[in-house]
């Protein structure tokens, strides 16, 4: 499986894998319609292989970030049958270094206070919890994390 960028023509899928995966808080069609085509976000996805009747594969895997100095990861999500594979970390990984690439130096996220999974692989990466904002999502609070390109993943990024 390999990572692709995304492009505007993809709006569709991305909406609807968006829906599958974050329910009542994902991003409507206009949101990806827009977010595809700005300039400063970079997406990016994996596929699974298509199949033999198929020209593309299934969307399995999808994020986003900004790119500027001071960055934002937007969304990262996995299809429920692919979890626990590996596929996060892939991503996550790319998506920063395309932000270390276009000069970020900093990078923050909001992640559900009750998705001890998804915190675990973002301190894996470096992130720090920074600050809690209560009911940012309809059912939970967010925790704040940033990553500073400068430390420790820094030197991850130029190893690999």
């Amino acid at each position: 499986m390999q990572i692709k960028k995304v492009g505007a023509e993809w709006a569709e899928r991305c909406a609807r894998f968006d829906a599958q995966n974050f329910a009542a808080a994902a991003w409507p069609l206009s949101i990806w319609e827009a977010e595809l085509r700005a300039p400063q976000r970079r997406y990016l996805m994996i596929l699974e292989p298509p199949a033999p009747h198929q020209s593309v594969g299934r969307l399995i895997a999808l994020g986003g970030i900004t790119l500027s100095p001071d960055a934002d990861l937007l969304t990262l999500s996995v299809a429920a049958d692919k979890r626990r594979q590996g596929l996060a970390t892939q991503l996550l990984h790319a998506l920063l270094a395309e932000a270390k690439a276009a000069g970020t130096e900093q990078v923050f996220l909001e992640v559900r206070k009750k998705d001890t999974g998804a915190q675990r692989l973002y301190q894996s990466f470096g992130f720090e919890e920074i600050h809690i904002r209560p009911r940012y999502y309809p059912d939970d609070d967010a925790l704040i994390m940033r990553l500073r390109l400068s430390g420790k993943y820094a030197t991850k990024l130029s190893q690999n």
